[in-house]
């Protein structure tokens, strides 16, 4: 809950037109911005080959190129003004490659890739960017996902999220994740074997392509998406 002087602007951040008109007129009443918090994101799921091209830039245009817009509008007015900080939010899966969610995956690859490397080229200039890389977040995101018993332990809220976003503020790391030790455990698994990996998964149930999921309980989520897709 925000209060005092906040304003809710309606903003689509693929649209970098859009994007650099909000930034425009949130500055010319509040003065220069100081902290970006890129937390938009859409999330896709079921088999590839059922997915469309279309929904797949859909997720690209909002989980990736939003974070890119937002560093090429504002890092230079920070970097003119010697201060800010983004706060880059990713995803787990931004550091592993579970089925069901391929599109998903590479935009949130392609945002944590981004956001480290855009961090180095910032060095110096007194403005920083941390990524925030959450577990499975309890929004409609996972709405209508049949989650293993075991799956469901690892599924936070928003106010933790938002906890670990804000937390970036004190010391500007350049990675944490949601829960704390979700990127320790990321770091582990590149040295897993894929045939270990696949039997492990297989063992727990985790091979599925997140399939059957409740269609009818997704049913608003995923038709945001789609509106997304024929905008």
């Amino acid at each position: 809950r925000l209060e005092g002087c906040a304003r809710g602007v309606g903003l689509d951040v693929s649209d970098v037109d859009a994007y650099r008109a909000a930034i425009d007129d949130i500055e010319s009443e509040f003065g220069g911005i100081d902290i970006v918090v890129n937390n938009a994101g859409i999330m896709p799921v079921g088999p590839l080959l059922n997915e469309s091209p279309a929904v797949a830039a859909a997720a690209m245009n909002v989980n990736f190129w939003a974070h890119y817009h937002a560093f090429q509008i504002l890092a230079p007015r920070m970097i003119g003004r010697g201060q800010g900080h983004f706060i880059n939010i990713t995803s787990a899966a931004g550091g592993i490659h579970p089925p069901g969610l391929a599109s998903y995956v590479a935009t949130k690859h392609a945002a944590t890739g981004f956001g480290r490397s855009a961090r180095e080229e910032l060095q110096g200039t007194g403005v920083t960017l941390s990524v925030v890389m959450p577990s499975a977040v309890k929004t409609e995101l996972v709405d209508g996902i049949r989650f293993n018993w075991w799956e469901r332990l690892g599924i936070i809220s928003p106010d933790r999220v938002a906890r670990r976003a804000v937390g970036t503020l004190q010391k500007r790391p350049p990675v944490v994740g949601a829960p704390a030790g979700t990127v320790a455990l990321l770091r582990l698994y590149p040295v897993i074997p894929e045939r270990l990996w696949l039997w492990g998964r297989g063992l727990v149930g985790a091979d599925r392509t997140l399939e059957p999921y409740d269609h009818e309980a997704r049913a608003a989520y995923d038709g945001r998406i789609q509106r997304q897709v024929t905008k």
